[in-house]
């Protein structure tokens, strides 16, 4: 297996985790505004984009907090911000409670921390009904369930065959692959566990965005956050905000990062 990263910038190392059905290039629009403070570090996770290997691996929060480690070991030797979108929250996390000294500390946008009841129920649900499409292998029938869930208003319109294609193979990669990995579906997914996080030495804020509060990625991540007793920062925008509006997210992840 092969992951393609990039490097931008100098400074404090950053390494920024993509979310699902996205990769490294998701943060392309915010890194102009990044890497005049920070060696921004993004890579396409296992199986997405252009990185490359076995399709429909181990596709494990542990594998994949593993991969992160090489990443910033094979980029930098000092402690490196992490920022953490979505499901790359979860990763973030797991690299923390794994390799302490890499981490300096980090901000995870939206990593649905289930563990209040309530919002778990609404997860399964929603991983029910995304494991019915790949069942009855109908895996473009599940983009509006996504939607649905994170908030955000349909996207896509206009976008050229060339990005839809690289959509559809990231959304295979997920629905085939981490599914059943980052979303929790009866007694399986990855929970980090609330005492293990309390126990965390490093620091951690929660972002949560202002368009998509009611969302139940959002929701989620405010309940554990609560429990946790991490900070709760607001981004602006939806659940995609480091896509879809660049400079304003840069401009919130920066203030987010100070101190840390």
């Amino acid at each position: 297996m092969n992951l393609y990263t990039e490097t931008t910038g100098a400074g404090t190392p950053l390494l920024m985790i993509h979310g699902i059905i996205s990769d490294g290039s998701f943060f392309d629009g915010c890194l102009p505004f990044l890497s005049d403070d920070y060696q921004v570090i993004t890579y396409d996770r296992r199986g997405y984009g252009r990185s490359t290997g076995e399709s429909f691996e181990d596709f494990s929060v542990g594998a994949q907090a593993e991969d992160a480690a090489e990443v910033l070991k094979s980029h930098t030797d000092q402690k490196a911000l992490i920022f953490g979108n979505s499901a790359g929250g979860l990763i973030a996390l797991e690299l923390a409670f794994r390799y302490p000294d890499l981490v300096r500390g980090m901000v995870l946008l939206e990593p649905s921390l289930a563990w209040d009841e309530e919002e778990r129920k609404k997860l399964r649900e929603w991983n029910r009904e995304l494991n019915e499409y790949v069942s009855a292998g109908r895996i473009k029938r599940a983009m509006p369930a996504f939607t649905r869930v994170t908030g955000a208003p349909a996207s896509g319109d206009g976008a050229g065959l060339a990005e839809m294609k690289k959509t559809f193979a990231n959304l295979k990669n997920f629905m085939y692959g981490e599914l059943n990995e980052v979303q929790l579906s009866g007694g399986r997914g990855y929970d980090p566990g609330l005492e293990r996080c309390r126990d965390l030495q490093i620091p951690v804020k929660v972002a949560v965005t202002e368009k998509g509060s009611g969302s139940i990625f959002a929701t989620s991540s405010v309940s554990g956050a609560q429990l946790a007793g991490w900070e709760i920062l607001p981004f602006p925008g939806y659940h995609n905000t480091a896509k879809d509006m660049p400079e304003e997210f840069a401009a919130a992840l920066k203030k987010a990062l100070k101190g840390l």
